[in-house]
């Protein structure tokens, strides 16, 4: 909120002037994590209410970035009471509804169309909070529209972090840079927040914090620790430590099932819930919403820390879970298995396939390419492994293509077992044609 932003007058400017502009704007802002980006994008969301815009909230999750469309999937799905006619494309691309693949134009033309009809009605601003973490095929369409929203009155607004390598890199959009606060409202923050501070630990939370808005507010509470935190995951590893092993295990279930990282983030796929985690929320690493009573992760450092600090075979218990928490969802069942194992597992290969499958028929070649290459890696068989590599290796041609349609296949992929040595070279066949056009 506004009134908790000290400093970034430049970058506040420009958002607003972005936020108030008649015209389509799009604006991506750059920052290491804890810079404050969240609360930028927060800032013009409500400026936007304010003026009269319908404002859309999407965030990306690390955890849904190998879900293709996932990203999309949340700008179609809060807007579908506003137009019917845009349930086509979201069935499609979620696999509920037949249909060819669509390419990214297809896509990027529909989601143009629609904002552009919205927009007709009232401005429209979608913000897009870590950005980097948005599945690829989401990113493209989303670079696609910010390049072409020029002559309608949207505006899109997207942040990411510095420090991780995203679609966005290569979108070719307007960007500001967020950097360290100034000295003087570094000083201004943490005296508004930690008004009574020793002057020696004082002194030292600005010297570690570097300017970072995160590390200010955070950095007092470790203060009398042995050490210094060298980043900010080392700011919550102490309260995660601290927590009983239930809690702990619980939070990681959160983390790695992609949870929110702040109220609000609505999503219209069942997770799994985190339960008895109180001593999490009192410690600062959840928020619980008070009506609800769900829990979400305070910031996506204390979901990146949890995963850190849990052990390669916590981390393989909790996906197996979450496998089961999934059982009725091809695609995220089929992603928690194949992080379980350490092994080749000719199932687990099976269920990865079959996900990349469903994955191709609605658009995710990108997605497709990852699991048939981790589906060759499980398999037991040489022959089925080196089919799987093959298959992903013709699929990687079109997902290097963003603007094409993907191959629409003839003879649907459908996994046969092999009875006997004699069988296993006819075990499955795909034919596909080359792409009909854009």
């Amino acid at each position: 909120m506004s009134e908790v932003i000290i400093g970034r007058d430049r970058e506040r400017a420009a958002i607003s002037g972005l936020v108030e502009s008649t015209a389509g704007r799009v604006l991506v802002v750059r920052g290491e994590a804890g810079v404050g980006k969240s609360a930028l994008l927060e800032e013009a969301a409500e400026l936007a209410v304010r003026d009269g815009h319908l404002v859309s909230r999407i965030t990306g999750v690390e955890a849904e970035s190998e879900l293709p469309y996932s990203g999309l999937h949340q700008l179609l799905y809060q807007l579908l009471p506003l137009n019917d006619d845009i349930r086509v494309a979201l069935d499609v691309i979620t696999g509920r509804r037949p249909g060819d693949a669509p390419s990214v134009m297809t896509l990027g033309i529909t989601v143009l169309e629609l904002l552009s009809d919205l927009a007709t009605r009232r401005p429209v601003l979608v913000t897009l909070d870590d950005g980097q973490w948005l599945d690829d095929s989401s990113a493209d369409v989303f670079g696609f529209v910010g390049r072409r929203i020029g002559s309608i009155p949207v505006k899109l607004l997207v942040a990411v972090r510095d420090e991780v390598v995203s679609r966005f890199d290569s979108a070719v959009l307007p960007e500001i840079s967020v950097g360290p606060l100034t000295d003087e409202d570094a000083v201004r923050l943490l005296d508004r927040h930690h008004p009574s501070l020793d002057e020696r630990v004082r002194q030292w939370v600005l010297d570690q914090a570097l300017g970072n808005p995160l590390a200010l507010l955070e950095l007092p509470s470790l203060a009398g620790d042995a050490g210094l935190p060298r980043t900010l995951h080392h700011l919550y590893g102490s309260r995660i430590a601290a927590l009983s092993d239930a809690a702990r295990a619980e939070l990681l279930m959160g983390a790695l099932d992609g949870v929110g990282s702040r109220p609000g983030d609505d999503r219209p796929k069942p997770r799994h819930r985190m339960r008895n985690v109180d001593e999490a929320v009192a410690c600062g690493l959840l928020t619980a919403e008070p009506i609800t009573g769900d829990v979400t992760f305070r910031h996506p450092l204390v979901r990146s820390s949890v995963v850190r600090m849990a052990t390669p075979e916590q981390c393989r218990a909790a996906h197996r879970a979450l496998a089961d928490v999934h059982r009725d969802d091809l695609e995220r069942r089929a992603i928690h298995l194949a992080a379980a194992c350490v092994a080749p597992d000719e199932e687990v290969a099976r269920a990865l396939e079959a996900a990349a499958d469903s994955a191709i028929r609605r658009g995710g070649a990108i997605a497709a390419v990852g699991w048939l290459t981790r589906a060759a890696e499980l398999s037991q068989d040489a022959e089925e492994r080196a089919r799987r590599l093959s298959y992903a290796t013709f699929l990687s041609g079109y997902a290097a293509r963003p603007g094409s349609a993907l191959p629409r296949c003839i003879s649907p992929p459908v996994l046969t077992p092999p009875s006997t040595p004699s069988t296993r070279r006819s075990s499955r066949t795909v034919t596909c044609a080359p792409p009909t056009g854009r």
